[in-house]
């Protein structure tokens, strides 16, 4: 018997200690075995599930290596590549595990006071409510520069003109114009610790080439050129500007509470169990900036124990996805019309924003994860169950406010003309070049 094992492309053509193992073990069995054909089919299929696993687990990391290893070499990859990279890792390898990270990675600023007091300032950590809203609002917007084409089109590899055809797709550039006009207003190591592969040189590259793209975008400047002097101004920035405040303690405080809020509260599980594993999550000097105490050297064992077992079973026993898990839709809505309609993530958190409302079986379901503490409460208007509108996204406070200089700075960014609400239509474009830009982002109220 002959077991293919080339499963890893140009990057692993080992097979797996334990599989020779057992099949040396399979060898010697058939000699002394009373029921050989049972046990062998036995280990025989469990050897085939697991070298299946191994095959799938790692196809899509080889393709989109062979297809850009020779720019990653040469220096020369694109943010539009570069975002293609990174989404086999965001939305089929490790979606979860990297989405968590973001999230804290947000959370660790707040152990900086310059930002802590801004955010203290704004009193949007002051309740339950707009707490959830804002860390559901940031996972939306975030999550759509990440998954739809920054570039506008579908094709990562097209060269947008001013003489070209219109964008294809604009969310990117409208969520990234409203987080500007917001803050005008006022995730690599843990892969590495926790995940069931580490991510490649390649794929590190395209998250600094991308993220980069995105700063320049949102205006940043004095941004570091090469990813290696990213990493060594972060650390310097740290060491310098992450000191313990009270009003880091405060923000953090109320953005634990919202991260941990699904978690029940019965026999202390939020509180002393699940509270202490989230803080051997971060690192020392975050924990320290926040003013949380350090946990006891067996929280630390549990949490690497819980999450070794988490990535083992992906790696080795687990097939991968098929579709993409991402906090957004990443295709296009279908309009209904001459308009789409009103855009629902894929995901919620335990207040459910922007859940719609369901009749029959859903409304059924919904009940019943309401009961068992899956959502806090039912979906309804108060809750945006209609849906979001990426220019209206936000405060409560500016919700109604600069849509169509939200959609007129999208358009910049876009170098194409693009519509959100039906009675804000933006032209920023020459006329001359407007003829060449049809694409209208519309959407019904």
């Amino acid at each position: 018997m002959v077991f293919d094992f080339v499963i890893c492309g140009d990057y692993n053509l080992t097979p797996p200690g334990f599989i020779i193992d057992l099949l040396h073990f399979l060898k010697n069995l058939r000699h002394h075995a009373r029921y050989p054909t049972v046990i062998e089919g036995t280990i025989i299929g469990v050897l085939g599930y697991l070298a299946l696993t191994r095959l799938l687990r790692w196809r899509r990391y080889n393709a989109i290596h062979r297809e850009y290893m020779k720019k990653y070499q040469d220096g020369t990859l694109t943010p539009e590549e570069a975002q293609r990279i990174i989404l086999v890792s965001t939305s089929y390898d490790m979606p979860l595990l990297l989405n968590y990270s973001l999230a804290f990675a947000l959370f660790k600023t707040y152990a900086i006071p310059s930002i802590s007091k801004l955010l203290s300032v704004t009193g949007e950590f002051k309740s339950a409510e707009t707490v959830s809203k804002r860390y559901a609002d940031t996972e939306i917007l975030i999550a759509t520069w990440v998954a739809c084409p920054i570039s506008g089109f579908l094709d990562p590899n097209f060269k947008s003109s001013e003489n070209g055809p219109p964008a294809d797709d604009p969310r990117a550039m409208i969520a990234l114009a409203r987080v500007n006009w917001i803050h005008s207003r006022y995730r690599i190591r843990w892969a590495e610790r926790y995940g069931w592969r580490k991510l490649s040189p390649m794929e590190c590259e395209a998250f600094y080439v991308f993220w980069a793209e995105i700063g320049r975008r949102m205006n940043m400047r004095d941004i570091p050129e090469s990813r290696e002097e990213m990493i060594e101004w972060s650390r310097d920035y740290e060491v310098k500007n992450m000191i313990p405040a009270e009003t880091n303690k405060e923000v953090a405080e109320y953005t634990m509470a919202e991260l941990l809020s699904a978690v029940p509260t019965r026999f202390g599980l939020r509180s002393f169990a699940v509270t202490r594993v989230a803080l051997c999550l971060l690192e020392d000097r975050v924990r320290v900036g926040m003013m949380q105490p350090a946990q006891p050297w067996f929280f630390h064992a549990l949490t690497r124990g819980v999450m070794a077992m988490n990535w083992t079973a992906q790696r080795w026993f687990l097939l991968p996805r098929i579709y993409p898990s991402f906090p957004v839709k990443i295709d296009l809505p279908k309009p209904t019309g001459e308009r789409c309609p009103k855009l629902h993530p894929n995901k919620w958190q335990y207040r459910p924003w922007y859940r719609p409302e369901s009749t029959g079986l859903g409304y059924l379901q919904n009940k019943f994860l309401v009961a068992i503490g899956w959502y806090s409460e039912m979906p309804g208007p108060h809750l945006k169950s209609s849906g979001y509108r990426l220019e209206e996204m936000g405060p409560f406070k500016f919700e109604d406010s600069a849509h169509e200089e939200v959609m007129q700075k999208a358009a910049e960014l876009q170098g194409c003309p693009v519509a959100g609400r039906k009675d804000v239509v933006v032209m920023s474009l020459p006329l001359e070049h407007q003829r060449h830009c049809r694409f209208l982002w519309t959407t019904v109220d």
